[in-house]
């Protein structure tokens, strides 16, 4: 696809006119791994320190940079290049743009919400807990949800967005 449209590195496949935010303390909590949502920041966390992070976990935050905070596909597009090992620009530019909703996906409204996905695919926390450090005392599914587990914010952050209402 690419080969074809080689604008679209760059540039909207399909452009819906989605108006962006721009926060950058936004951005650096999640290139930081510090978005208050574990599975979030374990993936964030993991693709600094290994280059890598499975792809599920590039769904989610991707999802949570695009859907959820609303920043550009573009601005993680770039992070992502800088630091995977096996980043493609074909591939990790169109399926940045499949995740935000510009791209070639014909359900261009798609959320994954990252408290479902967690309890999807971390069930028992395993990878949040791996990753994150800080809340390893933390039992089972219960990692996911600092904030009821009184985690002081020095330690970990509270979540910088609200999606429960995801």
């Amino acid at each position: 696809m690419l080969a074809a449209r080689p604008a679209a590195a760059w540039s909207d496949y399909r452009d819906r006119s989605i108006r962006w935010s721009d926060d950058p303390q936004a951005v650096d909590a999640w290139r930081d791994g510090r978005t208050g949502y574990p599975i979030v920041d374990a993936g964030m966390r993991q693709l600094r320190a290994e280059g890598w992070m499975p792809g599920r976990a590039r769904l989610i935050a991707a999802s949570f940079l695009t859907k959820s905070l609303r920043v550009d596909w573009r601005v993680g597009a770039e992070h992502f290049m800088r630091w995977l090992v096996d980043g493609d620009l074909a591939n990790n530019q169109l399926n940045w743009q499949w995740v935000a909703g510009t791209g070639t996906d014909t359900r261009p409204n798609r959320v994954l919400n990252p408290l479902r996905q967690a309890e999807r695919y971390d069930a028992e926390g395993a990878y949040a807990r791996r990753w994150i450090p800080e809340l390893a005392h933390l039992p089972g599914a219960r990692v996911h949800r600092p904030w009821r587990e009184q985690v002081d914010p020095a330690d970990y952050p509270a979540p910088i967005i609200d999606v429960v209402g995801m």
